[in-house]
């Protein structure tokens, strides 16, 4: 827990430095983890995070600028992966001493509201599954896949952040404040935080749905589009070609 301690460092960016993966799984997804936010390094974080994860303290908000990860110098644990957050709007006369527990609150309250939306996505699909298969009784394979994929979801466990504050710090200059945080996630929350912050990084060429880039409709028939309007030109090319060299 954080203890209230403040300290004051200068903001550092230091690049990482590979590391072999943990015999177990938790260290392999650790550092699986680890290099998508090394990969994430200078990359800006979407403007739907920034209000997401902001903070409130008292009658002030501040707003997440940027997420990174940090040279922990082994104060984090193998399974755990150390972020760094930076805020703006920060005022002159803000208490940096509430700032770490009231990181902490929100970030457990963003997971809680990612776990509603999930359960309500998951709920919506399985209702939708169910009433196509009750209209159509000879999709009983495909329902047996849904089905199973629903109690797969439910027996899934939650996320646990076990978030930790290691220090809060002043990182911007005398014309603009800036809050330094660091802090320590499970990889599965650091995981989703990712998510949030760089989709394009975290996530998998196939998203949750599963869906292929030529299942998808629109682009499907924009391809066909296209190729149809590349045939027709090479077609006249051709014919335009042919009739000159005859003259």
């Amino acid at each position: 827990q954080f203890s209230g301690q403040v300290c004051f460092a200068p903001l550092r960016r230091v690049a990482g430095t590979t590391m072999q993966a943990g015999g177990d799984g938790r260290g392999s997804a650790a550092e699986l983890c680890k290099a998508k936010w090394r990969r994430a390094r200078g990359w800006p974080m979407a403007d739907s995070a920034r209000e997401s994860i902001a903070v409130a303290v008292g009658e002030n908000s501040l707003s997440a600028a940027d997420v990174s990860i940090w040279d922990c110098d082994g104060d984090v644990g193998e399974d755990a992966v150390p972020l760094e957050l930076l805020y703006v709007g920060v005022p002159k006369d803000f208490d940096e001493s509430t700032f770490g527990d009231a990181l902490k609150s929100r970030i457990h309250e963003f997971f809680q509201e990612q776990r509603r939306k999930e359960f309500r996505s998951h709920l919506t699909k399985h209702q939708d599954a169910t009433m196509r298969r009750r209209k159509d009784e000879s999709a009983s394979e495909g329902g047996d896949t849904g089905e199973e994929k629903w109690r797969e979801y439910l027996r899934r466990p939650a996320i646990e952040s076990r978030m930790r504050v290691h220090s809060v710090f002043d990182a911007g200059n005398r014309v603009r404040r800036v809050l330094g945080c660091r802090v320590s996630l499970s990889t599965q929350a650091a995981d989703e935080l990712g998510k949030l912050c760089f989709r394009h990084i975290f996530e998998d060429e196939e998203s949750d749905s599963g869906k292929k880039w030529y299942e998808d409709p629109f682009l499907g028939c924009f391809y066909s589009c296209f190729i149809i309007i590349a045939v027709v030109f090479i077609l006249w090319f051709c014919l335009l070609a042919s009739a000159i060299f005859k003259k």
